[in-house]
């Protein structure tokens, strides 16, 4: 195993801590919160709706006290989060979830059907076989192909999880070390490995995208997408929200928990930057510029905004049995680009860019209809099950 500073891939956030006594005491100076009612709403919110533990009491701003009990009440955590898209989304419906993680098999039938998404170059697996696409078995045949066949720049991931974990920016290639994008050079040989021995359940390299000169003209070259959250109900497939997930100068994904990371809130109507956050809970900031190219937030128009809306949309529509599904689409020079299809969208990244829970007033109606015509779908399914086993035992 290479040593965790020696690393190129991304590694995972270390897991939230409970609130720390010294968090307790900024709340109660600054907001006038004493540690009492903290504790007592600290209780509420994790046993109601929302779930929300301790550490995201806080990081969501739940105790701000200009807030409503009810508005309160509408800020969901991790476990909340879930628990509304499995709602929208029933698992007894859904049995097509493996394969929309799968990124390889999910992002070969966007192509196919004429979706615009990543191009993969190449696979590393010990095992599977990936049709027409390269598959590197073994740490010379992936050092091979870096100093041959790869063409820079490259985004490398794993074949399976979120939140950027396992993930780099290649930019390119010299001699015998890679050149990433946060600055850093790696030994190719000591990357081969890694990505052999920390992903046996496969790893991707593909094309890095290149995004629209609008949204690098405010970003900078990092990739930020978009992440569009599409709700299906018995009226069709419409976007519920959509967040900018703006990276920090010095990242290699747009990740919201890599230190420097914002989050824009867009009008859907219009693809217009409303307000961006950088932080979370009483560290948090409202930025009005963008703190390397000093362009404005507020009124920033998102490049083909109508196609973006379309595209996911139509994504949706491959899989209708989804009530929710969250996309990340970047904004290339052609057009949207689909980077990922999640089907357990964290909801938390809305509740940060806008400043409000998701189980709002304007969200829930919706949520819940999507809800409604999950359980109607799948009650249609039982029913039409039942009516082909009557149907068998008649003329048997």
């Amino acid at each position: 195993m290479i040593a965790a500073s020696n690393k190129a891939l991304l590694g995972a956030p270390m897991d939230p801590r409970p609130a720390a006594a010294e968090t307790i005491v900024a709340v109660a100076k600054r907001f006038g919160v004493g540690p009492f009612k903290q504790m007592r709403e600290m209780t509420a919110l994790r046993w109601g709706p929302g779930k929300l533990a301790s550490h995201e009491y806080f990081s969501t701003g739940a105790y701000d006290p200009n807030l409503s009990k009810a508005q309160k009440q509408s800020f969901v955590g991790k476990i909340g989060s879930y628990e509304l898209n499995v709602a929208a989304s029933p698992m007894k419906l859904t049995g097509t979830r493996a394969f929309l993680r799968d990124k390889v098999m999910y992002t070969s039938l966007l192509t196919q059907l004429g979706l615009t998404t990543t191009y993969t170059q190449a696979v590393v697996h010990t095992e599977r076989q990936f049709g027409n696409i390269a598959t590197l078995r073994t740490p010379a045949e992936v050092e091979a192909f870096l100093r041959g066949s790869a063409t820079y720049p490259l985004f490398a991931k794993p074949c399976e999880g979120a939140a950027s974990v396992g993930s780099a920016l290649i930019e390119g290639q010299d001699g015998d070390v890679l050149r990433l994008g946060n600055g850093r050079s790696v030994d190719v040989a000591a990357f081969s490995h890694e990505i052999i021995t920390d992903y046996p359940e496969g790893f991707i390299l593909q094309s890095a995208v290149k995004q629209h000169e609008a949204m690098s003209a405010m970003t900078g070259a990092s990739v930020g997408t978009l992440r569009v959250v599409t709700v299906r109900d018995e009226n069709g497939i419409s976007p519920l929200y959509t967040v900018w997930k703006v990276p920090s100068p010095t990242a290699m994904s747009d990740n919201f928990w890599q230190s420097g990371s914002m989050v824009a809130l867009i009008d859907d109507d219009t693809g217009r930057v409303r307000q961006c956050n950088i932080g979370s809970g009483p560290a948090a900031q409202w930025l009005d510029h963008h703190p390397v190219s000093g362009l404005a937030f507020e009124g920033y128009q998102i490049p083909r905004w109508d196609k973006v809306m379309e595209v996911a949309c139509r994504a949706h529509g491959l899989f209708p049995e989804f009530g929710i599904v969250g996309w990340d689409i970047a904004v290339g020079q052609d057009g949207p680009i689909i980077i990922e299809c999640n089907d357990n969208p964290f909801h938390v990244l809305w509740q940060l860019a806008a400043g409000e829970g998701i189980r709002n007033d304007r969200f829930l109606p919706r949520l819940e209809a999507a809800t409604k015509r999950s359980e109607d779908m799948l009650q249609g399914r039982v029913a039409t099950f039942r009516a082909r086993q009557a149907a068998k035992s008649k003329t048997s």
